[in-house]
């Protein structure tokens, strides 16, 4: 699927009356009143137009029941990639993930527009956020090798890998933020050689399945006592290899460091990378989903072109600064993740 700018047109604020009653309708909901701008987390309250800005979302209460409307965001709105994701998510319900239910129309549909905009409907999942506590990493690993083990595919998916995400990443930040452009030039020369590498290691050959695609601590809600509640927000998933939910996994919960209580990535980043924060969470998986040799000798390369994504993504939002001192401290964190002694040289 293509990796969009984001519009500047776009309206992200809370869902007026006119859609409350086309989702009754459309739904055939019990009568509901009002849509809900707020998710409780234990004791904390947020609003959910302060915390995303990429797309409408709501609680809605109808009759004794709790549902959560989201627009599907515009990088991932073509009706293909909506159709493909939500029968990848009711597959992987089906198959015992912790996926919240997708409530189908009166049609039957997984997924509805109203006008230009696409929506889908999940049973409400009362949960807590993540808050780095190590039951709930540990968790997030064995969840994640389930949904792999659950070996969903689906033929009209998106095709892709780590490294045309990661490069197309990068094409987005050389149009949309033109002070970045050395910084793209580094981050071109650094996914070059672990995209070489994967090859000569046979990535191509590697065994695909349903992967999530943005696999995250923001994407789980967990609870009380630190297991996972539900997994949420199938909007990049995709067929291809795990190894890019594993890599993503990896370096969001193991790696990258937050700003407060944000998605944003902090300013300043923990160093050097916490190589037993990886193994403990590598372990986890492996427990339930062992990595083939092959697959094995490809992570380090596939963490590299994440890692990449990631610092894109992280450059598009102005989370990180692109002088080259800064930079600096991510190209050593690329090289302690993949091996490399220096920018464009082999491990």
């Amino acid at each position: 699927m293509p990796v969009r700018e984001k519009p500047t047109f776009k309206d992200f604020l809370n869902l007026d009356d006119r859609v409350l009653g086309l989702v009754v309708d459309r739904y055939a909901l019990p009568e509901a009143d009002c849509f809900l701008p707020i998710l409780l987390d234990g004791d904390r309250c947020t609003l959910l137009d302060v915390r995303s800005d990429t797309s409408k979302k709501a609680v809605l209460e109808a009759g004794d029941r709790r549902y959560f409307l989201k627009q599907v965001p515009w990088y991932c709105d073509d009706p293909r990639q909506i159709s493909a994701s939500t029968r990848i998510q009711e597959a992987l319900r089906l198959a015992g993930v912790p996926v919240a239910r997708l409530v189908p129309t009166r049609d039957g549909d997984l997924w509805t527009s109203f006008g230009d905009e696409h929506f889908v409907l999940f049973d409400h999942v009362s949960g807590l956020r993540y808050r780095a506590h190590p039951e709930q990493v540990r968790s997030a690993a064995l969840v994640l090798a389930r949904l792999h083990t659950a070996a969903v595919t689906d033929a009209d998916a998106p095709r892709e890998t780590v490294f045309t995400l990661a490069a197309d990443h990068i094409a987005l930040l050389r149009k949309v933020v033109p002070d970045a452009a050395d910084a793209a030039a580094v981050l071109e020369e650094l996914l070059a050689p672990v995209e070489r590498q994967a090859a000569a290691a046979g990535f191509a050959a590697l065994p695909t399945t349903a992967v999530h695609g943005d696999f995250n601590p923001w994407n789980l809600l967990f609870t009380e006592d630190h297991r996972v509640a539900a997994v949420v927000d199938f909007d990049n998933c995709d067929v291809q290899s795990r190894l890019h939910d594993v890599a993503e996994a990896l370096l969001t919960f193991c790696v990258l460091g937050y700003a407060e209580d944000s998605t944003n990535f902090a300013a300043h980043q923990r160093s050097p990378v916490d190589r037993a924060a990886v193994r403990r969470f590598l372990d986890a998986y492996e427990e339930v989903a062992p990595l083939s040799p092959a697959e094995r000798e490809c992570l380090p390369h596939a963490l590299g072109a994440v890692w990449v994504e990631l610092t894109c993504l992280g450059l598009l939002r102005d989370d990180l600064d692109t002088s080259p001192a800064y930079l600096d401290t991510w190209v050593r964190t690329f090289a302690l993740l993949t091996g490399a002694t220096a920018v464009g040289e082999p491990r």
